[in-house]
């Protein structure tokens, strides 16, 4: 697979940063007790993906996790209610 040029790359972290805060707080919608923070965005080498880089705030020691910022974005069904996967607080 071709990757994208570094421009469009650039461009699509550059958007990425309007609708994900680097150093955020948010919570998930399964455990809104828990925080995590934002460390970074990246790119998914395999296929390009923009991703968003986090850790939990709760569990010391806690590895870094990594999920696709559609994912992040994503809006799911909770307990009868749409409701989005991390909000910010």
């Amino acid at each position: 697979m071709a990757h994208k040029p570094d421009e469009q790359l650039n461009r699509e972290l550059a958007e990425a940063r309007t609708k994900v805060t680097i150093g955020g707080k948010y919570t998930h919608y399964k455990n809104p007790d828990s925080l995590y923070e934002v460390k970074e965005l990246g790119v998914l080498e395999a296929n390009d993906e923009i991703c968003v880089i986090y850790s939990s705030l709760r569990i010391k020691n806690k590895p870094t996790f990594v999920r696709p910022l559609s994912e992040w974005l994503e809006i799911v069904e909770w307990q009868g209610k749409k409701v989005p996967r991390f909000k910010k607080v």
